[in-house]
């Protein structure tokens, strides 16, 4: 997550501000976890010590940095969160209880009618704009909004839109992260009410993670909300395994 940002930062993908803090927390001249802050997002944390993530508090503390919370690997937010709130004085309201999967083995899926995916283009922006609009007002209402336009079209010309036809419409819709150090991330996925339980969301992510494979990544993940039994049984029967928990907590 954090190297992808930063990747997409430096090639003028992403649009970044002043304000913008990213981090590598040290011990004995060795990098044990790395940071970062790009306002309006909570501080999003990669696995580290809890003794790196207290002292990663106390930094940002000393600063006066102002965070609207912290997600990421539950043990390092939970020990960030630990010493964030006796030093503020805050509390924290969990916002999801997250699941970051990695891919095992690509396992075809069954069952979905239509035809295979074909990668987004660009007479789907608006599609896609309303879409990620859509998923974002259902799956993470409280998360900062963005340009969608602009959002559907970035994403569209990097190749990393992949949509589900049925019957001559588009029915359903996964994207995925750039590859950064040899990792891709799929995310969002996203099936309209109308179409839902006919398998096109599981289709449709098994095409975004065969596109990224096929374009040389070593290693794909994406996060699941745990309370979306769906979603997660989805990744599972497509060869998806669990490989740490993660939750996003609101600083209030």
């Amino acid at each position: 997550m954090v190297v992808g940002v930063a990747e997409g930062l430096a090639a003028g993908a992403e649009q970044g501000s002043g304000d913008d803090l990213f981090l590598t927390i040290e011990e004995e001249g060795a990098v044990v976890g790395v940071a970062m802050h790009t306002p309006p997002h909570a501080l999003f944390l990669s696995r580290m010590p809890p003794a790196a993530a207290d002292q990663l508090a106390h930094a940002l503390a000393h600063r006066g940095r102002q965070l609207p919370g912290a997600s990421g690997a539950m043990d390092a937010t939970s020990a960030f969160a630990s010493t964030w709130l006796r030093l503020t004085g805050r509390r924290a309201e969990l916002g999801r209880a997250l699941r970051l999967y990695r891919l095992h083995q690509l396992a075809a899926p069954e069952g979905a009618g239509g035809q295979p995916a074909r990668a987004g283009a660009p007479q789907d922006i608006q599609l896609i704009s309303r879409w990620m609009r859509e998923f974002h007002d259902e799956a993470a209402p409280q998360a900062p909004g963005q340009d969608w336009n602009r959002a559907a079209a970035r994403r569209i010309a990097g190749g990393e839109v992949q949509v589900w036809w049925d019957g001559g419409q588009p029915v359903a819709m996964a994207c995925s992260s750039q590859t950064a150090a040899g990792v891709a991330r799929v995310g969002p996925v996203y099936t309209p009410p109308q179409f839902r339980r006919h398998g096109y969301g599981t289709a449709v992510t098994a095409a975004v993670t065969k596109a990224v494979l096929l374009a040389g990544a070593r290693d794909v993940v994406l996060y699941t909300d745990l309370a979306n039994l769906t979603s997660n049984s989805i990744y599972l029967a497509i060869g998806f395994r669990p490989d740490h928990d993660a939750q996003e907590l609101r600083f209030v």
